[in-house]
Parts: structure tokens; C-alpha cells; sequence
């Protein structure tokens, strides 16, 4: 079975969920993988150490984040090409990945993604990839349960 004919009865929004979401949550682990080998220096002389300006700066993966979903928010709203939605959808699992995983950082304005409040970034992740979920995989069990509970309306017999 070729991938066109396993996507082929999907809507165009249900492919870029199943996209982005594909691409979230490869992204969020292999951020959390990363981040852990950085702190605990798993790997000291590895290839994976915070990004600090020569002035002290330490700049965090939120702020690619923020970067990637401006540029997605943009090339979104510029074409209509279902291709170019497609791609997009990928990239824009990977920035909504960047900024979630550092949700605790923005909501308290401090760093704090090792403490007990990080947890809020893992749970912002969490809702975000249900939402996701929730579209992609969930949409036709929510129009049969409407459909369900939605009285049937009949066409009246001549």
C-alpha cells in the first residue's frame, strides 16, 4: 500500500495535524534528550553545549521557536498551496516543539526548566500534542458521536 493511497482519504487539515504532530513530538523528545545531556554534562566535550554569546548571553531554544513559528505563520498565510501546508506543517511541529519545551520559561519569565515548575513546560507539550491528536486522529469519532446525538432529520415522503 503506497503512502498517497494510506493519506489519499484524509482531508488536507488532518494531514498537516498528523505532520505537525509527527513532527512535535520527535522534536520535544529529542529537545528533552538534549537539554539532559546539557545539564547533567553527560557528554562534556560532545557536540551539545548551551549557546552563550561572548557577552554572557545564554540564548534558548525558545527563542528558534519563536523565530520557526513566525516564519510558518507567515509562509502559511502567504500560499494556499495544499504542498506548501504540507511542509510547513513539519516545520512547524519543530518550532511549536522549541517554544513549548521551554513553556515554564515564558510563563514565569526565569529559568526554571530543571526545578519543580518545569513540569509546566512538559504539560503544556502534553495538552499541544492532544490537541493535535485530538484533530488528526479524533475528528470523524466527534462527527459520528454529533451525528448520534443530533436528532435525524428525514426528508418528508410525497
Amino acid at each position: 500500500m503506497g503512502r498517497s493511497s494510506v493519506t489519499a482519504h484524509l482531508d488536507l487539515g488532518r494531514r498537516v495535524a498528523l505532520r505537525a504532530l509527527a513532527a512535535f513530538l520527535l522534536a520535544f523528545v529529542i529537545l528533552r534528550v538534549i537539554t539532559a545531556i546539557i545539564h547533567f554534562e553527560l557528554f562534556p566535550h560532545g557536540p551539545f553545549r548551551n549557546l552563550v554569546t561572548k557577552s554572557g548571553l545564554h540564548i534558548h531554544h525558545l527563542f528558534w521557536g519563536i523565530l520557526l513559528l513566525m516564519l510558518t505563520g507567515f509562509v502559511a498565510l502567504a500560499t494556499r498551496s495544499p504542498v506548501w501546508h504540507l511542509r510547513i506543517a513539519i516545520v512547524f511541529g519543530i518550532a511549536l516543539a522549541l517554544t513549548l519545551d521551554e513553556f515554564a520559561l515564558w510563563l514565569r519569565l526565569a529559568d526554571v526548566y530543571w526545578s519543580p515548575e518545569g513540569i509546566e513546560s512538559l504539560k503544556a507539550g502534553a495538552f499541544a500534542a492532544a490537541c493535535l491528536g485530538l484533530y488528526a486522529f479524533g475528528l470523524p469519532a466527534w462527527r459520528a458521536i454529533i451525528r448520534d446525538l443530533l436528532p435525524h432529520r428525514h426528508a418528508p415522503k410525497t
